[in-house]
């Protein structure tokens, strides 16, 4: 805050700033708590059990090889996580793992009706952007440049038929989230990950750790139109979508995973998907992130992760065609898109409570939508479109030449789902 003179009189502003952080000990507390279920209708123990301390120290040596690019890799060193990840049958959730970095963490489980190359072709394929995996509770993401990861000469999965060692490979991204469930903001950070694959009792396993590796850019006023068909609104306005502290300036402080898939069976493609995840976010260097708050994402990644992974009317190769024909198309066909997609956003959506907000209605506002949507975003849409359009969900452009797409603009702005 800055102090405009120094004669004792203070800015309204600041005045106002000093009023609302006291006040956060009463209102920023119960304001996040009121959604305390969230969009998934989470339900967690009030007293966890700790996570076994073997597990904690097998996680503490993954964050150390992260870190530290020259270590040595000791997979015997992992045996406790990947026990309890691949052999373990209780659901997880009511399990507390210690603080990292200054935030809670949860664990979560799922069974995934994919072997293991066919999950590594959808996540670690240079062609498909790594956000469609996970359109839920991704808006954009990417790898940058220099990255190890691109260096590869050949695909990751092509490691899998020669595990006799660890293969690792890593690298730094970076990551828009979608609105998150409880003040529907979203936060642009970049990543530090390392990419794992190793043999396990004979399974093959894949293993992925993340540490944010900076704070976030400030967030940034988005809703969540309808979570199950991927609608989300993003106003380019700083804040939260949270009445009395709507103004706040709020920040992702520190965000880390570890992400693990095991091939349980590859014939009968079941695959076993477990993950770590930890987070701090606030505002004034307070994390008001609760463990809920956290499960209820991950229910949301779950869910789209395993929409995507389980559809029957796709597959790598299909997908990986159909991102290739976005990333060919010129800038003004991606601008013309734009142009009708806003439009038909407007249509869809003006009627919907969220987009009501005077502030809302006006970036809307005869598809003015455009002008707040950049290069990296207009392109991210273009490519959930196309997506959508292939697993057969609405779309509000069409993108696509493929028989597989089945929705026009029209057919897309009347329905109501």
């Amino acid at each position: 805050m800055k102090i405009l003179n120094y004669n004792g009189a203070l800015s309204a502003r600041f005045v106002v700033a000093l009023l609302a952080l006291f006040a956060l000990a009463f209102l920023a507390v119960p304001a996040m708590a009121e959604d305390e279920e969230g969009i998934m209708e989470v339900k967690l123990s009030k007293e966890p059990a700790a996570l076994d301390k073997t597990v904690e120290g097998s996680l503490d040596y993954l964050f150390e090889v992260l870190e530290n690019p020259s270590a040595s890799f000791d997979a015997a060193r992992l045996d406790p996580m990947l026990d309890l990840v691949a052999n373990g049958q209780e659901d997880p959730k009511d399990i507390k793992p210690a603080r990292r970095f200054g935030g809670n963490g949860i664990l979560l489980r799922r069974e995934v009706s994919s072997d293991l190359e066919t999950i590594m072709r959808y996540f670690y394929n240079k062609d498909i952007p790594n956000f469609l995996l996970c359109p839920a509770v991704l808006r954009l993401s990417g790898w940058h440049k220099g990255s190890e990861f691109l260096e590869r000469k050949t695909p990751l999965w092509d490691e899998l038929g020669n595990l006799d060692k660890p293969v690792l490979t890593r690298g730094s991204e970076f990551e828009v989230c979608t609105p998150d469930s409880f003040g529907e903001a979203y936060f642009r950070y970049d990543l530090n990950r390392l990419i794992v694959l190793l043999k396990y009792q004979g399974r093959n396993v894949l293993i992925s750790i993340s540490e944010q590796a900076d704070k976030s850019d400030v967030g940034r006023k988005g809703a969540i139109l309808d979570d199950s068909q991927w609608d989300y609104f993003y106003s380019g306005i700083e804040g939260l979508n949270k009445g009395m502290i709507g103004w706040m300036d709020t920040y992702m402080y520190k965000s880390a995973s570890v992400l693990i898939f095991v091939e349980q069976d590859k014939e009968a493609k079941q695959s076993t998907t477990f993950l770590f995840k930890w987070l701090k976010a606030g505002w004034a260097g307070m994390n008001v992130v609760k463990r809920t708050h956290i499960y209820d994402g991950t229910l949301r990644y779950a869910r789209s992760l395993i929409k995507v992974l389980e559809s029957p009317d796709l597959t790598p190769v299909e997908m990986t065609e159909g991102m290739q024909s976005v990333a060919r198309l010129s800038k003004p066909e991606i601008d013309s898109l734009i142009d009708r997609y806003a439009k038909n956003f407007e249509a869809r959506f003006k009627d919907d409570p969220k987009l009501k907000k005077k502030e809302y209605a006006k970036v809307i506002a005869d598809g003015g939508y455009a002008g707040v949507l950049d290069a990296d975003a207009r392109k991210s849409v273009v490519y959930l479109q196309k997506l959508k359009s292939m697993l057969g969900m609405e779309t509000l452009i069409d993108v696509s030449a493929s028989p597989l797409a089945k929705k026009g603009d029209e057919a897309a702005v009347g329905s109501d789902s």
